[in-house]
């Protein structure tokens, strides 16, 4: 993928029900499974498929983002050859926006997307939790000299779409047709990732009349006569994170063994921010069940189908059961927590109880105490 570059996209996540936990940070940088954040994926992801030339989208929060990736030496992008940009933004990537790649975005970043050297943009999500390798769409793109090759997905009953998704009806690969859901006649849908021409993509931007607003994939849509729009199969795990209900169960289903192995175990790791920390410090009064723990943590109470990340605090006589605990939450003693999720810093203090279910649960933002 030597010509090729990946583009990460902006989503803040501002307006939908993640609100609570995203006071400080873009979605881009929300943390997930004990370690990572959610761009980890789709930065990881590029890496491990050979491109060495990556842009992000920042939000106007833009300095979560810039601590997590720094240089981009986890990614292996810091060397002569390879390289991480964050991209300037145009404040409008909202998960309640009809647009899911917006047109003006794309026209203030034109200078990287139109770099000589490159071939083809792999454009990407940045709320997508997947382990997923290009090579085989961009085969399947280059094979057929496509213009545009969308990445696909069957639906399931899982599925929960929103009012901009994208359907795809297909004849082999090509893409016969691109719809919404009150327009509903296939069983496959955008999956929020694509392979563009970069000359495709110039044209689309210069097409644009930045005055308005526009989404490249209605543009898209409204071009198949004359671009030639192919599709590409995603297979295994994915979930995308667009608000609190997907976010609590992407984390649960980190606590079945075969979709913790199909995301972190196999040859094609998901990299992230290294911190240094000592092992997780279990007293005689802990039990730990069925969840992943962080490290620097001290556990003295009970852990039963949770997710707790690094250098938390657990006292004697508490109980945490289907839960997910951010870094550096201290936690009382005789506290009961079931169906609660607390970002970073959060202090329980002791004999509290707080429950919620497995549709609605609690929420506790950044720096709380009770």
């Amino acid at each position: 993928m030597k010509n090729t570059a990946g583009l990460i996209l902006n989503v803040d996540g501002e307006h939908s029900n993640l609100k609570d936990l995203l006071h400080y940070r873009s979605l881009s940088t929300l943390p997930f499974g004990g370690r990572y954040r959610l761009v980890d994926f789709a930065l990881s992801n590029l890496v491990n498929s050979g491109v060495q030339r990556i842009g992000a989208i920042g939000s106007y929060k833009y300095s979560s983002l810039v601590d997590h990736l720094g240089t981009g030496k986890e990614w292996m992008l810091s060397r002569k050859n390879q390289n991480l940009t964050i991209l300037s933004n145009s404040t409008t990537g909202r998960l309640d926006s009809l647009l899911k790649i917006n047109m003006r975005e794309l026209k203030i970043n034109q200078r990287f997307l139109e770099k000589e050297n490159i071939d083809d943009l792999i454009i990407v999500s940045p709320n997508l939790v997947t382990n997923f390798n290009f090579s085989s769409a961009l085969r399947i793109h280059k094979t057929n000299k496509a213009d545009i090759t969308l990445i696909f997905k069957k639906i399931t009953r899982e599925n929960n779409f929103l009012e901009n998704d994208i359907f795809l009806d297909l004849d082999k690969y090509k893409v016969a047709s691109m719809s919404h859901e009150d327009e509903l006649v296939t069983d496959y849908y955008f999956a929020d990732m694509m392979i563009i021409r970069r000359e495709t993509l110039s044209a689309f931007i210069n097409l644009f009349d930045d005055t308005g607003e526009m989404d490249l994939l209605d543009m898209i849509k409204d071009n198949l006569d004359s671009v030639k729009v192919f599709a590409a199969p995603h297979v295994g795990y994915l979930r995308r994170i667009s608000d609190l209900q997907q976010y609590f169960n992407a984390s649960m289903d980190l606590l079945d063994a075969e979709i913790l192995r199909s995301l972190f175990l196999g040859d094609k790791p998901i990299y992230t921010k290294v911190k240094d920390n000592h092992p997780t410090y279990y007293t005689p009064t802990a039990k730990t069940s069925l969840s992943i723990l962080g490290s620097g943590s001290r556990i003295e109470g009970s852990i039963e189908k949770s997710i707790l990340f690094r250098e938390i605090t657990v006292k004697k006589n508490t109980k945490i059961s289907n839960s997910i605990i951010m870094q550096k939450a201290s936690i009382g003693e005789n506290v009961t927590l079931d169906y609660v999720v607390l970002d970073k810093d959060v202090v329980i203090r002791d004999n509290a109880t707080l429950i919620g279910n497995k549709n609605n649960p609690i929420v506790l933002k950044k720096g709380t105490k009770i």
